[in-house]
């Protein structure tokens, strides 16, 4: 776990900056005072207080703290609910108005997502894969791109390939798994960038060398 050491002029001023340092509450933290320090007489032999502070908890209670510390900076009203399985860390957040949470498309989202993940690994030390989702925006664009996935295909196996809108390396890979066991249709990827995008085509029809059949 993450341990940092800071001074203050008092015990709690110390903490107060660790806990700060770490970017968590106080209560997220164990505290080893090395020195309480001393006033000194008239304000002289003042020494400040030194502490060793140690991050407690595991992954997903730290996910928890640092999530609902950015909802807080955002000003964004909402409930933070965190599962934990093996090294998969689920955030889910609950609310009203939390569409700029999401952003279009979910951008925000996913640099929150992001930014998260990067804390996490940070002030643990561990190797987790957090993934955030907001008033289950996930579950229902994971549905809806399974559906474009099925009336994309039916319209592919009757003419010719069809080239889908730009999407990120998440939504993507939905698509390649939604139609990986189709009898009809192959997906692949084409472009780069923010405009790459998943090509639908007929099976019998081979995808250009310069693409791949699936995003990693």
């Amino acid at each position: 776990m993450r341990q940092v050491e800071t001074t203050g002029r008092t015990v709690e001023e110390a903490v107060g900056r660790a806990a700060g340092e770490l970017g968590v509450e106080r209560d997220d933290v164990d505290v080893e005072v090395v020195d309480p320090g001393t006033r000194g007489m008239l304000g002289l032999g003042a020494r400040e207080a030194r502490v060793r502070v140690t991050l407690k908890g595991n992954p997903g209670a730290i996910a928890h703290t640092v999530m609902a510390r950015l909802l807080q900076e955002m000003g964004l009203p909402g409930t933070v609910r965190v599962h934990q399985q093996d090294d998969l860390i689920s955030v889910q957040v609950s609310g009203e108005r939390l569409g700029a949470l999401i952003g279009r498309r979910g951008a925000t989202l996913d640099a929150v997502q992001l930014l998260l993940g990067l804390m996490v690994a940070r002030q643990t030390r561990t190797k987790t894969h957090v993934v955030v989702d907001v008033e289950g925006y996930r579950e229902r664009r994971r549905v809806a791109l399974e559906e474009l996935a099925h009336r994309t295909a039916e319209r592919v196996a009757r003419a010719v390939e069809v080239e889908l809108e730009p999407m990120d390396a998440f939504e993507r890979r939905i698509i390649h798994t939604t139609l990986a066991e189709h009898p009809q249709v192959m997906t692949f990827s084409r472009g780069e960038g923010a405009a790459r995008r998943v090509v639908v085509a007929p099976r019998q029809d081979a995808a250009p060398a310069e693409t791949v059949t699936s995003d990693e």
